[in-house]
């Protein structure tokens, strides 16, 4: 027990130092063992903006190259992949579960003469209230809002805003009712 404490401590000091550059936090910080933070920047660096008390579950993948904020006492699950190269913010006292795609940006299709890879990207800031609960595969796409205390359901595409303390679930998703 005693050696687990100090390999956890020691596994976190690095993690700090390894990504100093990237990671902006003063407050406690639990990130588990294959957590991948990736830079993709050449003019604009990626920055992970933490307020505290945050946790992050082992193979979950932070990746782009623009501003992601996450609020005090937020909670990502395993397996969970954000991708921000404008702006992310994520508020307080969130639940993100497993396997969740929250991405900023959508490459360009318009030019049939151009093979996609080569048309760029286009990107609109996501912000998700505070008390927001992500269920298990939701992917959240560039430019959506999602009010304080909302549920989004399990495997739900959540491509226009959401209204605060709202249900809403489906491909793509819908509302279901508010919450009491």
């Amino acid at each position: 027990m005693i050696l687990i404490k100090i390999y956890n401590q020691i596994r976190k000091a690095y993690l700090k130092f390894k990504y100093q550059s990237i990671i902006i936090s003063n407050n406690s910080l639990d990130i588990e063992r294959n957590v991948i933070i990736r830079n993709f920047g050449t003019k604009n660096s990626l920055k992970v903006h933490l307020k505290g008390n945050n946790k992050i579950r082992q193979g979950a993948i932070i990746q782009g190259s623009g501003n992601l904020y996450i609020g005090k006492n937020t909670y990502i699950s395993s397996y969970s992949i954000i991708g921000c190269n404008e702006k992310i913010e994520i508020g307080d006292n969130c639940l993100i579960s497993q396997n969740v795609s929250i991405r900023d940006t959508d490459h360009n299709f318009d030019d049939i003469n151009v093979p996609i890879i080569k048309q760029g990207i286009s990107t609109a800031p996501i912000i998700i209230g505070n008390n927001v609960w992500i269920s298990h595969g939701v992917v959240i796409t560039k430019g959506v809002t999602i009010g304080e205390g909302s549920i989004i359901a399990a495997n739900a595409v959540v491509t226009k805003n959401v209204e605060p303390f709202s249900i809403v679930g489906g491909v793509p998703a819908k509302f279901i009712r508010k919450r009491k």
